[in-house]
C-alpha cells in the first residue's frame, strides 16, 4: 500500500517524542521507504520521484519545538527578537564520501555496514546499531524493487535495469554511476530529511566511467533532470581542486562538464570552481567566459585557501585537500559535518547596541547590560563596539549548542552515516551521536561593510571634523534621519567607503574579522566539535536589515544591510580590482565557513578579448592576495530594464541573488530595482 504525504505524516506523528531518535528514524525511513507514492515523469531517464520529501524534517521540527523554550530560560530571548543573533539545529548543509559512493555503491554501502556487523557479534549495542542500519538497507532494497517495477511499468527499460543492478552490485557504466548519484541524493534528501547540499567533484567522482565526448547526450540528460529536481538555493557541484600533493586535478571531463553546463539553460543548479596556482589558464577562461554568456552561477574558490582554512580549524590535511563546499560557499573537510548555518551574528547591530549602552535603537529594549557612555575617543567607541560583537557571538553560540546538545532527541541520520566511514568504526550516528570525525559548528556574520562603513563615518563626523557630538549623532539615528536627508546622502555619497582600496578604511573590515575570529574559531561545540566562523550573509541581509536601526554609513532604518563580504551596493567606485583588493584585508584562512565577494560587471566593461583578460587577471590576482571566493553577475542595464518592463519577453533571465541563481522575473520589484541599480554603476 502506498500513503501520500499527508497519510506519511499522520501514520509518523506517534514518532515526534522520543528519547533515542536514531532507532526512531530507523524505523521511520523503513516506513516511508516501504510506503511512499512513486512516480515516474516521462523526462525522468536516471530515476523515479517520490512523494515523502519533508516528512522527516516536519518531525524533526516538531521534536526541538520544546527545546526552544531553553532560550527564554537563559535570557536569550530577546536579542534573537531584535535581530542581534540566532541559534539552531542546522541538518540541512551535508556532503556524503562521494567517492567511496561511486566506488561501492548502494548495495557496496550494504555490504560494508553487514560487515561491521559481523565482526560485533559479542557486543550487542553495537549488534543493535549495525542491525538497525541494515534494517534500513533492506527497505531501501524493497524501495528500488519497486521502483524498478514502476519504471518498467512505464516503459522506462533503461532505468529499470540500472536499478535492479545496483541492487546487487556497484556501478559498472556512466549511467549506472549517474543513478546512483539520483537513488543516493534521494534516499538521503527524501526519507531521511538530511538535504544533500552538493554532489562533490564530479569530474573526479565520474571520471572512471568516463569514455569520451559521445556521451555528451548522456551528460545533457544528467544535468538536466538534476535540475529538475529544483532544490532550495540549487544544487551544486564542484570541479577541480587539487590533491594532497598539491597536483591540479582538472581532467578532460571538467572541460566536458562545464561545456555541458554553459550549453543547457538549467535554473537549478550551480557549479563551484576550485582553483589553485596550476589550474590551466584556459579552463578559468572557459568559466569566465561562461559567466559572461549569462552563467552567473559559477563561483570561483581558492583551492590553497580553503584547504589553508580547514587545516588551521584543525583538519588533517589529507581531509582538507579533499573538502567539499556544501550550499552556497561553505566548505568542510572530507568527513565533516559543519552544520554551516547553525548560527548567526548581525555586526551592525553590535555597532547600534554599543552607541546606544546595549539597547536597541528602534524600540528601546535593553539587550545587553552595558551602560551608556559619551566615548572620549574613537578608540573607546572601538574597544566597546569589539566587546559587544564578541557578546553577540557568545550568545548566538549559546543558542545554538542549547539545541545541538539535544541531537539525540531530535534527528537521526541512518543513510547519511552509512556511507561516513568513520562513523560506523565509532558505531554511532553522525547526528545523533555525534559520531562523525569533525562534528563542528558554524556562525556566519554579516553586515560587515555597513558596519565598516558607519565605524569610518563616526570617526570623521565626531572625533575628527566635530560635526557633531556623538550624542546628537545618535538622536539622527535613531530619528531616521528625520529633516537631515541631504546630510544622509552626503555621508552615503561622499564619505569614505569600504571597497575602493582604501587601507584606512578597509583596516577595519581586518580588524573586525578578527575580533569575529578571536571569539569563535575553534571554541568548543556541544557536540566534541569546534566553532568555525564564516562572513556571509546570502538572503538574511533583509530579513535582518528591516530590525537593524538606521546606520551611521547613511542607511534608512529597515534597509537591506551588505552582502556578504563585499561593499555595500554602489560604494565600490573604484573597479573591481579595488574592490577585491579590500576584500583581501581579511585573513581568509579563518573563515573556513566562507568569505565571498560579489562583483557586479557591467556587460559592456567585459567585451571581447580584454575583457576576458581582464577578468581572468582580476582573478588571479585576488586568489595571489588571499582571497576565497568570488562570484560575478555580468548585467545589462537595457536589458534588467526591459525584463522589468515585460517579465514574459524574458522568460529565462537569470542573476544571482546572494548564494544562488533566480529567474530575474520572480524577484520582487524592490529586488529588481536593486540589480538596475546595481548594473548602472558600471
Amino acid at each position: 500500500m502506498t500513503l501520500n504525504y499527508e497519510q506519511l505524516l499522520e501514520a509518523l506523528k506517534d514518532c515526534v517524542e522520543t528519547e533515542d531518535a536514531y532507532r526512531a528514524d530507523c524505523e521511520n525511513v523503513a516506513f516511508l521507504l516501504d510506503h511512499c507514492e512513486i512516480a515516474v515523469p516521462s523526462e525522468n531517464r536516471f530515476f523515479v520521484q517520490v512523494n515523502c520529501g519533508g516528512v522527516q524534517r516536519e518531525i524533526y521540527r516538531l521534536r526541538e519545538a520544546p527545546f526552544k523554550g531553553l532560550w527564554a530560560d537563559h535570557g536569550l530571548l530577546d536579542g534573537i527578537r531584535c535581530g542581534a543573533y540566532t541559534g539552531n539545529h542546522d541538518f540541512g548543509h551535508t556532503s556524503t564520501c562521494w567517492d567511496q559512493l561511486l566506488t561501492f555503491g548502494i548495495y557496496g554501502l550494504y555490504k560494508r555496514v553487514e560487515e561491521f556487523s559481523e565482526e560485533t557479534r559479542q557486543d550487542p549495542r553495537k549488534q543493535e546499531f549495525y542491525e538497525n542500519l541494515l534494517s534500513v538497507y533492506q527497505a531501501v532494497f524493497r524501495f528500488l524493487r519497486r521502483a524498478a517495477e514502476c519504471a518498467r511499468s512505464c516503459g522506462k527499460t533503461e532505468m529499470a535495469d540500472g536499478i535492479l543492478h545496483l541492487i546487487s552490485g556497484s556501478p559498472r557504466t556512466m549511467f549506472e554511476a549517474m543513478q546512483t548519484v539520483f537513488i543516493y541524493y534521494t534516499l538521503q534528501q527524501m526519507f531521511e530529511g538530511s538535504p544533500l547540499r552538493t554532489l562533490g567533484r564530479l569530474d573526479g567522482t565520474l571520471f572512471p566511467y568516463y569514455v569520451g565526448r559521445e556521451q555528451e547526450d548522456l551528460f545533457c540528460d544528467f544535468l538536466t533532470e538534476l535540475d529538475q529536481i529544483k532544490a532550495d538555493a540549487n544544487l551544486p557541484f564542484a570541479l577541480g581542486g587539487t590533491d594532497a600533493e598539491g597536483k591540479d586535478l582538472i581532467n578532460e571531463l571538467s572541460y566536458f562538464l562545464l561545456d555541458c553546463y554553459t550549453k543547457l539553460s538549467t535554473k537549478n543548479i550551480k557549479l563551484h570552481l576550485l582553483c589553485s596556482k596550476n589550474t590551466p589558464k584556459e579552463f578559468v577562461c572557459n568559466a569566465l567566459d561562461s559567466v559572461r554568456e549569462g552563467k552567473n552561477s559559477i563561483v570561483f574558490l581558492s583551492d590553497e585557501k580553503v584547504i589553508e582554512s580547514l587545516i588551521r580549524q584543525g583538519a588533517d590535511p589529507l581531509d582538507a585537500a579533499k573538502y567539499h563546499v556544501v550550499g552556497c560557499y561553505e566548505c568542510c573537510a572530507d568527513q565533516e559535518v559543519p552544520c554551516s548555518c547553525s548560527a548567526r551574528v548581525n555586526i551592525p547591530k553590535a555597532l547600534e547596541l554599543a552607541l546606544n549602552g546595549g539597547a536597541d535603537l528602534r524600540t528601546g529594549k535593553q539587550i545587553l547590560p552595558f551602560e551608556r557612555t559619551e566615548f572620549k575617543s574613537f578608540s573607546d567607541l572601538y574597544d566597546r563596539f569589539v566587546s559587544v560583537l564578541q557578546e553577540l557571538c557568545r550568545r548566538g553560540m549559546k543558542t545554538t549548542d542549547l539545541m545541538e546538545a539535544h541531537y539525540k532527541q531530535v534527528h537521526a541520520s541512518p543513510i547519511y552515516t552509512s556511507a561516513n566511514i568513520h562513523a560506523l568504526r565509532k558505531c554511532g550516528d553522525v547526528y545523533a551521536d555525534f559520531a562523525a570525525k569533525y562534528n563542528n559548528s558554524s556562525l556566519n556574520a554579516f553586515g560587515l561593510a555597513t558596519a565598516v562603513d558607519s565605524l569610518v563615518a563616526i570617526r570623521k563626523l565626531v572625533y575628527e571634523d566635530h560635526t557633531m557630538t556623538l550624542t546628537e549623532l545618535i538622536d539622527v539615528l535613531r530619528s531616521d534621519w528625520e529633516g537631515r536627508e541631504s546630510f544622509r546622502l552626503l555621508i552615503r555619497n561622499r564619505f569614505p567607503k569600504y571597497g575602493n582600496g582604501d587601507p584606512s578604511v578597509d583596516v577595519f573590515a581586518g580588524r573586525i574579522a578578527d575580533a569575529l575570529y578571536e571569539a569563535v574559531g575553534g571554541v568548543p561545540n556541544a557536540k566534541g566539535g569546534i566553532w568555525r566562523l564564516g562572513l556571509f550573509s546570502i538572503n538574511w541581509r533583509w530579513e535582518f536589515g528591516a530590525k537593524t536601526a538606521a546606520s551611521a554609513d547613511g542607511r534608512r532604518c529597515g534597509e537591506p544591510l551588505s552582502q556578504n563580504s563585499g561593499a555595500t551596493f554602489g560604494s565600490d567606485r573604484e573597479g573591481a580590482t579595488a574592490h577585491l583588493s579590500s576584500v583581501c584585508a581579511i585573513d581568509a584562512s579563518k573563515t573556513p565557513n566562507g568569505t565571498i565577494a560579489d562583483l557586479d560587471l557591467h556587460a559592456s566593461s567585459v567585451k571581447g578579448e580584454n575583457g576576458l583578460k581582464t577578468m581572468y587577471a582580476t582573478l588571479k590576482t585576488y586568489f595571489e592576495k588571499g582571497g576565497f571566493a568570488v562570484h560575478y553577475n555580468v548585467l545589462d542595464t537595457e536589458v534588467l530594464k526591459a525584463a522589468r518592463k515585460d517579465p514574459s519577453a524574458y522568460p529565462n533571465l537569470q542573476v544571482r541573488l546572494c548564494g544562488w541563481n533566480v529567474l530575474f522575473a520572480t524577484l520582487s520589484d524592490q529586488e529588481k530595482d536593486e540589480f538596475i541599480a546595481r548594473s548602472m554603476k558600471g
